[in-house]
């Protein structure tokens, strides 16, 4: 798939839907202090085990943070590219389990039926504090409905990495993924992986 971006600034935030900047002011140990936050909406996310394939199955997309990280940081290979688990937001009044059936069927094709709720985490502890609750699927092609890539105006690449590879890709520095993505393999590998 190939990802054209062109004409990005940075600007200053005034308004958003997603997230909404304030800070907390208060009195630790007879001093005040001040800690900037964000606010965001929960999400959740899921592991996704193909067994014909013997792949798991992540989605690949541009991330303009990362890119600003990237530039900033003088990053040669800046792409802004990440490999992720599928994921969403919960914001729309769907209970956790409904929102990663919807959210796989968008960004992958795939229709689950049911997953397996495997723990959640709090992400972002330094100035966000959002729930994510991280569930599990196999899938087949005969759960393959759709063709994926998100909804709208999204831009998500199907990736599958081969189950023989996938310690060589988790610690694969040049791929950026989040810690959600490794720990999920790690806890695949301790809990499904067939011997």
């Amino acid at each position: 798939m190939d990802f054209t971006i062109s004409n990005l600034r940075v600007v200053p935030l005034k308004e958003s839907k997603f997230v909404k900047p304030f800070s907390i002011l208060y009195t630790q140990d007879g001093k005040d202090k001040r800690w900037d936050c964000v606010e965001a909406h929960d999400s959740v996310s899921c592991l996704l085990y193909h067994k014909e394939f013997d792949s798991f199955l992540f989605v690949r997309q541009f991330r303009p943070s990362v890119w600003y990280y990237q530039d900033k940081n003088q990053i040669q290979a800046k792409n802004g590219l990440t490999y992720e688990l599928c994921a969403g937001i919960m914001d729309k009044g769907l209970d956790a389990k409904s929102t990663i059936i919807e959210e796989v069927m968008e960004e992958t094709g795939y229709s689950l039926n049911d997953v397996e709720r495997v723990t959640s985490s709090f992400t972002a502890l330094g100035f966000g504090a959002n729930c994510q609750v991280l569930f599990y699927a196999q899938i087949d092609e005969s759960m393959k409905l759709g063709l994926g890539g998100g909804i709208d105006d999204e831009k998500i690449e199907l990736v599958f990495i081969k189950r023989s590879e996938i310690l060589d890709f988790i610690y694969d520095e040049s791929k950026i993924k989040a810690p959600n993505l490794q720990f999920s393999i790690l806890w695949w590998m301790n809990n499904k992986n067939p011997k």
